[in-house]
C-alpha cells in the first residue's frame, strides 16, 4: 500500500532570482527555434521532409499553397534555425532535416529550462510524493 510523505519546504525563490528567471524564459522563446515553429507553414515544411526525405525546392512548394518564394523564406528561416540542411546540386538546391542539430539544440533548451527550476519554480514542496511499502 502506498502512504504519502511530506518533504521540507525548500525556501521560496527570491523576486531577483525570478527576474533573472524570466529573462533567461524571454532568450530561450525568442530564439530562432522557437520563431521557426510558431508559423503553420514551417511545420507543414518539416512534416512533408520528415515523410518524404530529401527534396528540392520544387517538391516542397508542390505541396504548399504558398509560392514558392515563400516557400524559399521558409526553408532560409528553417536552415537558419538549424532544423534543415540544404545543399546545392547543379542548379537544383536540395532540403532536409538535420536531425541530430534539432535534438543537440533541443536537449539545449532543456538544459537551460534545468537551469531556470531553482530560480523560479522550484515545484510544490507541499506536494505529497508516494513512497512504497510503507502502510497508513
Amino acid at each position: 500500500m502506498r502512504t504519502y510523505t511530506r518533504e521540507a519546504a525548500a525556501p521560496a525563490p527570491s523576486r531577483r532570482s525570478r527576474e533573472r528567471a524570466a529573462r533567461e524564459l524571454d532568450a530561450i522563446v525568442e530564439s530562432r527555434l522557437f520563431r521557426a515553429l510558431c508559423e503553420p507553414a514551417r511545420i507543414g515544411i518539416l512534416k512533408l521532409l520528415t515523410v518524404n526525405g530529401r527534396s528540392d525546392i520544387a517538391t516542397i512548394a508542390g505541396h504548399s499553397p504558398q509560392d514558392r518564394s515563400v516557400v524559399s523564406r521558409h526553408l532560409a528561416q528553417l536552415r537558419d534555425a538549424g532544423f534543415v540542411r540544404r545543399e546545392k546540386v547543379g542548379r537544383n538546391v536540395f532540403f532536409e532535416m538535420d536531425g541530430p542539430a534539432v535534438v543537440a539544440q533541443l536537449e539545449d533548451v532543456l538544459e537551460r529550462f534545468r537551469k531556470l527550476i531553482p530560480l523560479c519554480c522550484p515545484g510544490d514542496a507541499r506536494r505529497a510524493s508516494p513512497t512504497e511499502g510503507t502502510e497508513a
